[in-house]
């Protein structure tokens, strides 16, 4: 899921402006790339933030909260993992949305439509506000749970800072893989043609460098 910043600080602080600064170093970057770079190493640059496991078997997909895809797409990708017998257990991560609403009253009911029985789902309402909030607390879940291995499913530019984010949290107890979903706002071929794709683009990579760095 994404991560909200909390209260500023009298004039921003200096934590902010060090990433208003990287934000706009990466979009200069970027600008010039689209520009300057071909369509082959455009579509490299998404490979920074997306990564994707070789398929084996595992006891769940984790399906991370702050579904942007219309349609579900991390929830069907996920379908997909169980349906082919890679899973055998949906985990659903469900951040409030307002008004009392868990993201998982709309998940739920959309993996049992596509064909997932109930009992083969695991719910998990939160108040989680950041991956880093939603992998601290499912990975000690997971393994109250007797769930070893996993696979991290979230849109798929989410993928490269998820899955480490998710092996910090489970301090080398489990294994984790990737598991991309399509993304309506980043196709890996064509990201940098849209105002949002490139937004995304430069908004994930400095996340992924501040997580790196922090």
């Amino acid at each position: 899921m994404k991560s909200r910043s909390g209260t500023a600080k009298p004039g921003g602080g200096p934590r902010r402006w060090r990433r208003r600064i990287t934000l706009l170093a990466l979009a200069a970057v970027l600008t010039a790339s689209v520009y300057l770079l071909g369509h082959p190493i455009l579509v490299g640059l998404a490979g920074m933030l997306v990564t994707a496991s070789p398929l084996e078997k595992a006891d769940a997909a984790v399906v991370l909260g702050g579904e942007d895809c219309y349609g579900g797409c991390r929830v069907r990708a996920a379908v997909q993992l169980y349906q082919a017998g890679w899973v055998g257990k949906l985990v659903l991560s469900g951040p409030r949305l307002g008004y009392g609403v868990y993201e998982t009253e709309f998940s739920v009911p959309l993996a049992v439509s596509l064909g997932v029985p109930k009992s083969d789902i695991l719910a998990v309402p939160s108040t989680a506000r950041s991956t880093a909030e939603e992998a601290q607390l499912l990975c000690p879940l997971l393994e109250r749970k007797g769930i070893r291995s996993f696979y991290v499913v979230s849109s798929n530019f989410h993928t490269r800072r998820a899955r480490r984010i998710f092996l910090n949290a489970g301090g080398g107890r489990l294994r984790v893989l990737a598991y991309p979903a399509p993304d309506d706002w980043f196709p890996v071929d064509g990201w940098w043609r849209s105002r949002e794709g490139r937004k995304i683009f430069v908004t994930e990579t400095a996340k992924l460098a501040y997580s790196l760095i922090e």
